[in-house]
């Protein structure tokens, strides 16, 4: 895909999304906006539902999202089909008056849309379904047209039941064949993503707590403590890292054998063999690999260096 630095965006970027035609930018107060391949803005960005995006993943040509207003006490999960432009929704205050589930809102253009009872935890997604976690309900795994596959109990795991929140799910990843569900203390859960069977459960032994993982194949990126980053593949830690804060966004480099990670005012590029930090003014919420393109809190787009197109 070739691509020009894109133009600046109207709002504060919580997550860009790669499909097919480019890019979806998910503001933090729930703005939507597409990128085409060459780096233009499609349109002005638009709010489908008036609370933030919680979660959002793009499955062939659908947005499957997750709407949450912790003031107000309700979620929603509805999806958006991407070769239609967003449009968008009520404001805010009505959601005040409409609260009775035969009178709720959804978001403006969706395919289909529920309400649901328990705040949604977290939401990925393969190339032909999506799994998610709900609060103290249970794990879920749903075709793009909404029918339900299968679903199980939230994950439970004995070695962490007398730790204050170590049980808490706090991240998840998901790939062709496998759904993990990890917890705050640790504790990893595999299923089979076309069945729901549990494939492993273990208790990884890290010196904090997890907050965030990503994965591509076997390779896991950990982060714990907030600054803290764990390289596991082959159910090993291999490597250790301390950073300068949170993670918003990481990648793998198949090619360099590494992460390249968006993080808290600084780039980094990590691997068994090197580590390469670039200090930087605004947050990092998103880093293309490929490209070197990437895109900061305040909307601005940048580039690391050229690089020849693949």
């Amino acid at each position: 895909m070739a691509w020009g630095i894109p133009e600046h965006l109207e709002f504060t970027p919580k997550l860009i999304l790669r499909y097919d035609n480019g890019y979806v930018a998910v503001g933090v107060d729930g703005e939507l906006q597409k990128i085409l391949p060459d780096g233009t803005l499609v349109g002005k960005p638009v709010r489908p539902f008036p609370t933030p995006i919680r979660d959002a993943v793009i499955v062939n040509h659908t947005l499957i999202a997750t709407w949450l207003d912790h003031e107000l006490l309700l979620a929603r999960m509805a999806a958006l089909d991407l070769r239609n432009d967003f449009t968008a929704g009520v404001n805010r205050g009505e959601l005040r008056v409409r609260r009775t589930i035969d009178k709720s809102l959804h978001p403006v253009g969706n395919e289909w849309s529920h309400v649901l009872d328990a705040e949604p935890i977290s939401l990925q997604s393969n190339s032909d379904s999506f799994s998610f976690v709900l609060w103290r309900k249970g794990v879920y795994n749903l075709s793009t047209n909404s029918v339900e596959n299968w679903r199980a109990p939230e994950p439970n795991w004995p070695k962490l039941a007398k730790i204050p929140r170590a049980m808490e799910t706090v991240a998840t990843t998901c790939s062709d064949d496998t759904f993990e569900i990890w917890s705050k203390g640790g504790g990893l859960m595999s299923f089979d993503v076309k069945s729901g069977d549990i494939i492993e459960q273990k208790t990884l032994e890290l010196d904090g707590y997890v907050n965030q993982v990503f994965k591509d194949g076997e390779h896991h990126l950990i982060l714990y403590n907030n600054s803290h980053v764990a390289l596991y593949e082959n159910s090993e830690v291999i490597l250790n890292a301390k950073l300068s804060g949170p993670i918003n966004y990481a990648e793998w480099d198949d090619k360099q054998k590494g992460w390249h990670i968006a993080g808290w005012r600084e780039l980094l590029f990590l691997s068994l063999s090197k580590q390469d930090r670039i200090p930087l003014q605004e947050i990092a919420v998103f880093i293309d690999a490929k490209t070197g393109l990437y895109l900061c809190n305040n909307g601005v787009w940048d580039i690391i260096d050229s690089r020849e197109e693949e």
